[in-house]
């Protein structure tokens, strides 16, 4: 057998509580001519890793370490989310691949250990769940064309029983193989849209071996996710935070407990925002002594613009940024993805409510401190 020389690039590797580093071989065959490039790609803590390999022979052989079971996905292009490409778990020991061409690469044949198996099982019945998908899209277009109202209306409702089948095959798949890194990775790719509720996450995250996957790094997204989630959800201990005020100080959440807080998400660039600043200046003129404050997370950029818009619009509390606009890291902990947006904090650090605006939260106010 030949051997491709392979100038792998030392990769990082991270240690993981109650596991060791394992290594593993990549023994493949390719249908690609001689010269081409191929490459491998990981990632981890949302940072990509990549190398690549030149074909000489028909055959290759790939040695590696990794942390863990993880995911890996061979490429013919250097960007990590090109498609198409061809996904694998790695696991101690060997994958056999047979590589297929460019145009057909996503369906390489890889098989490896208990990671990879139960990675195939998945895809398998996710692609059943997609051909049935776009069967109905085929037949919806069809009576579309047609005009056939009511077979439009019986398609629609098969598209809505085919989701719900989908979480519910999803939630089986994991409890069948709840010991398992892949259902991690399930959950955390397939449940954690913004559009599902994060009840279903929870759901299906309770349904892990947390004993045989805490710490790995699936689970431990999925935790990290649904404990920033439950951080801005109502009834909730809000995410604590720090970030410098107009003055390049610190200030902390924690700064303000004992207090009512308004976490109050703006822009001096947002015309919505100024048009709710005067509510706002009245609610803490009006409470101020009795134990509310405000303070003022800006998702500007500009810090001129960002302390001008203070000025002009008398917005005399504490305000804090990290002057990176729609990328603040308090407003990506806290989930914001449209301003104004509010959070009222109270006392304890538990959120009370949220989206106050206009009239809405000056008779917040008015309940809490007028009892």
């Amino acid at each position: 057998m030949k051997y491709i020389n392979l100038a792998f690039l030392l990769l990082l590797l991270f240690s993981v509580q109650a596991q060791q580093d394992f290594n593993f071989t990549i023994k493949g065959h390719t249908q690609v001519p001689p010269g081409t490039q191929v490459y491998l790609h990981h990632k981890w803590n949302d940072v990509f890793f990549k190398d690549s390999i030149k074909i000489k022979s028909s055959t290759f052989q790939i040695k590696l370490k990794s942390a863990e079971p993880n995911l890996y996905w061979f490429s013919y292009s250097s960007n990590p989310e090109t498609q198409p490409m061809c996904f694998f778990f790695c696991d101690p020991g060997t994958l056999q691949v047979n590589l297929k061409s460019q145009d057909s690469i996503a369906y390489s044949s890889i098989q490896g250990g208990a990671s990879q198996t139960v990675y195939m099982d998945y895809r398998i019945m996710q692609s059943q769940i997609v051909a049935t998908q776009m069967a109905l899209q085929a037949a919806y277009q069809e009576a579309a064309q047609k005009n056939d109202s009511p077979k439009m209306t019986q398609i629609s409702q098969e598209f809505n029983n085919l989701n719900a089948y989908y979480l519910k095959s999803i939630k089986e798949f994991v409890s069948q193989h709840r010991n398992s890194p892949v259902s991690a990775y399930i959950i955390y790719t397939d449940l954690s849209h913004p559009s599902l509720p994060l009840s279903e996450t929870q759901e299906a995250f309770a349904l892990l071996d947390g004993a045989v996957l805490k710490n790995t790094k699936f689970y431990t997204l999925i935790e990290n996710k649904i404990t920033r989630a439950n951080g801005s959800s109502i009834g909730y201990k809000a995410n604590l935070f720090t970030q410098t005020n107009t003055d390049g100080k610190p200030v902390k959440l924690e700064d303000f407990k004992g207090q009512y807080v308004l976490i109050d998400f703006w822009a001096s660039w947002c015309r919505p925002c100024r048009m709710e600043n005067p509510n706002v200046v009245a609610a803490y003129q009006k409470y101020k002594q009795k134990g509310f404050t405000v303070l003022g997370v800006s998702m500007d950029s500009n810090k001129e613009a960002w302390i001008n818009a203070i000025k002009q619009d008398q917005l005399t509390w504490t305000h804090v940024s990290d002057l990176k606009g729609w990328g603040n890291e308090v407003g990506q902990l806290y989930g914001v993805s449209s301003i104004p947006q509010n959070f009222l904090i109270g006392p304890d650090g538990v959120i009370i409510a949220k989206e106050l605006r206009g009239p809405a939260l000056e008779q917040k106010l008015s309940e809490l401190f007028n009892k």
